[in-house]
């Protein structure tokens, strides 16, 4: 049975759940089969849109702007012009403040995130996009104060035009891999169950879906957002799946070489023959970890006495690699926080747990890699 996609008119738009915002879709039975399409005509919002504003656009392409950058400043542009611009119904619907890490304060990620590693992620994208604003500014906004004012052109709208495009961009692998968004369909929620990607159809000129399982008539269609780890859902969209339901969760696992091994340049040469350095971080999940990262580990603490075991060894090693609303912000940040570290504490703790008695294990030359 095929099913098309729609928007419940009563229910449309942005929902609050336990865990972030929960953005509604439905199915409408139809016989054609069960390929799921938007069922109006869907137009893209890509680089290659045109501007309500055309001489805007035509100052940034001539700057030769990256697509995120442009993107992100065409949603701001199309935004001001409120019912003036062609996207006015759609972009009233996004949310004011995205509920990404773009949206936490400094001291809000050093204090709910300072056990994850994910905290360095958000500072550096935040940084990033805080030096894109100041480069635009400065070779373009500055020179061009008509057509890009400041009070609609910063970096308070800015941060909100990138959490937008950070937590509803979506790659178009059929489209030579554009990224647009998506008009009403992005509104589908991600669900750690399902394989269903939203991809361009030729054929039919349409973004489109296929189930990877059957729906009720009115039940809420999830689509995935990737194969990302908590904290990656996090980043980005602002929230974590419940606990033990995200398969693809991970904390990444770093390991290096220490200076003060004696065989620290012996080492540091066979692990440059694949291609890797000193130090090295691995992926690790709650059902385990890639094989590279034992590799690795036997390597690194290999004693003297097996120097010259390692090195012949190592050519056939497979190493690829507001005061109520603050108050309930810090709630609800808080519990986001919780969430996160909890996955990542007990994949963790089962790893060392597992490691130590591997490492121990290669030390005493018992298990080989």
């Amino acid at each position: 049975m095929v099913v098309g996609f729609r928007l419940a008119s009563s229910k449309g738009g942005d929902k609050q759940s336990g865990n972030g915002k929960e953005r509604i879709g439905c199915f409408e039975e139809n016989q054609q089969g069960r390929e799921a399409s938007p069922c109006a005509s869907l137009a893209l919002i890509t680089s290659d849109s045109d501007w309500s504003s055309p001489e805007v656009g035509h100052v940034l392409k001539q700057h030769n702007v990256a697509d995120l950058p442009l993107l992100a400043t065409y949603l701001i542009s199309e935004a001001n012009l409120q019912k003036s611009s062609r996207w006015s119904n759609y972009i009233s619907s996004l949310p004011r403040q995205p509920y990404s890490l773009l949206y936490w304060t400094r001291s809000e990620l050093d204090r709910y995130l300072k056990a994850s590693q994910i905290r360095l992620r958000a500072i550096e994208r935040i940084a990033d996009i805080t030096g894109t604003f100041d480069d635009l500014r400065r070779r373009i906004f500055s020179k061009h104060p008509h057509l890009f004012p400041k009070e609609v052109f910063n970096l308070v709208t800015f941060r909100w035009s990138f959490g937008i495009l950070l937590s509803r961009l979506i790659y178009l692998s059929s489209m030579d891999g554009k990224v647009a968004l998506v008009p009403w369909a992005d509104m589908l929620n991600h669900s750690c169950e399902v394989e269903t990607y939203l991809n361009y159809d030729k054929s039919s000129q349409a973004v489109v879906f296929t189930t990877d399982r059957a729906y009720q008539s009115g039940e809420q269609v999830f689509i995935s957002y990737g194969k990302k780890s908590n904290a990656e859902l996090l980043l980005s969209y602002g929230f974590v799946p419940k606990e033990g339901t995200n398969l693809n969760d991970s904390v990444e696992l770093p390991l290096s070489l220490k200076i003060s091994d004696k065989c620290y340049k012996q080492k540091l040469k066979a692990l440059k023959k694949h291609g890797l350095s000193a130090s090295q971080c691995y992926p690790i999940q709650i059902s385990g970890w890639p094989l590279e990262l034992m590799a690795y580990a036997y390597l690194t603490v290999s004693p003297p006495s097996m120097s010259k075991q390692f090195e012949e060894e190592s050519g056939s090693m497979d190493l690829d690699i507001t005061s109520q609303e603050l108050q309930n912000r810090g709630v609800f940040l808080k519990q986001l926080a919780v969430d996160l570290c909890i996955s990542e504490q007990k994949i963790l703790h089962r790893a060392q747990y597992i490691l130590k008695r591997r490492l121990r294990d290669m030390r005493s030359g018992e298990l080989r890699a």
